[in-house]
């Protein structure tokens, strides 16, 4: 069985300069295919602004390399970058993370802290997951956006506060404001400038290079050699849908590297993948003996089948029918299509 290592991206002389450049701008962010590479302009263009930024895109896409990306180009670089996830944490829990609080504000308060918005000054808030705030932190939260000013929990004062907050939600927030589940003002404060990721089904180029980063990576880190990967394996992995996207990639090639594998063909794949991309062992087997003309195929094999069982039960349509478990106008349909005597 064919086997190679994952192949490197091209040298940077046979890109063209622009990709070049964007590429070398966010190492952060693997890959070269059109969707990603219009992504990365899109960051590049909106970095420099203060405007708030929402970035959609689903599970495990990298929606906080997103944000840092856009922290690093930014002229607030030199400040800090405060990311949280609002899905972590309690409604309350997530109040006093994000705004802070005075001492003996509740049971276990027992000095002043400071909240993540207070901690972002200067800087960038990443706040990830925002679908998941309630209405009560959806109404503080607008409220530090339109006035820059934030309040501890227990204290009376407001303080100051200048951050640039980048917001990202695999959610539809349009749909949310609908149905009365998020604030129509709050999105729009938030959805000024829109960033988003495309998930990795549909930058299934992007695959093997993402591959090749994992694998590298790990065995500089480890000492170790590169796994081979055949081509039966490459064909499932870019076949597959990735609901996951580019954590599930990686999850897989850790898991590979877990193993100690040397060479990774297609039954060291994950259960799932392997059911959904890898052809049942007889389709070789019927194409070599039937060919591959779909509707000499389905008379041969299954008008075959529809016989056999119709024989076993001595004509009887009915049971037949049960037995293939299709109604039996279904049955008849079929042996008319298939030119089969009925009985």
């Amino acid at each position: 069985m064919p086997v190679h290592s994952p192949p490197h991206p091209l040298p940077p002389q046979e890109k063209p300069p622009e990709h070049q450049r964007l590429l070398s701008l966010f190492p952060e962010l693997v890959g070269e295919s059109p969707a990603l590479l219009g992504m990365l302009s899109i960051i590049e263009r909106v970095s420099a602004s203060d405007a708030p930024v929402l970035v959609l895109g689903e599970s495990g896409t990298g929606k906080e390399l997103v944000g840092r990306a856009l922290h690093r180009l930014s002229p607030r670089c030199q400040g800090p970058i405060v990311c949280e996830s609002c899905s972590v944490f309690s409604e309350s829990l997530l109040e006093a993370e994000l705004f802070g609080h005075a001492r003996g504000a509740f049971t276990g308060a027992d000095k002043d802290r400071p909240g993540l918005i207070e901690s972002a000054d200067g800087g960038t808030l990443f706040l990830d997951e925002v679908g998941e705030m309630g209405a009560a932190l959806q109404s503080r939260l607008l409220r530090v956006l339109q006035e820059r000013v934030v309040r501890r929990i227990g204290e009376r004062k407001s303080r100051p506060v200048d951050f640039r907050l980048i917001a990202a939600t695999h959610r539809n927030l349009e749909e949310m404001v609908r149905c009365g589940q998020f604030r129509a003002d709050l999105r729009f404060r938030l959805d000024v400038v829109r960033i988003e990721i495309p998930p990795l089904r549909d930058r299934v180029e992007d695959i093997r290079i993402l591959v090749d980063r994992f694998l590298s990576t790990s065995s500089q880190l480890n000492r170790t050699s590169l796994p081979e990967i055949t081509d039966e394996a490459w064909r499932a992995l870019e076949g597959w849908s990735w609901p996951g996207n580019v954590r599930e990639l990686k999850n897989e090639v850790e898991r590979w590297l877990a193993l100690g594998m040397t060479q990774i063909d297609a039954e060291v794949l994950s259960t799932k993948m392997r059911e959904h991309t890898i052809p049942h062992p007889i389709t070789k087997k019927v194409r070599d003996e039937v060919g591959s003309n779909l509707r000499y195929i389905e008379r041969v094999i299954l008008g075959g089948i529809v016989q056999e069982v119709l024989r076993e039960n001595g004509g009887n349509k009915a049971r037949t029918a049960r037995v293939l478990g299709i109604p039996k106008t279904t049955l008849y349909r079929r042996l008319d299509r298939w030119n089969l005597a009925r009985g």
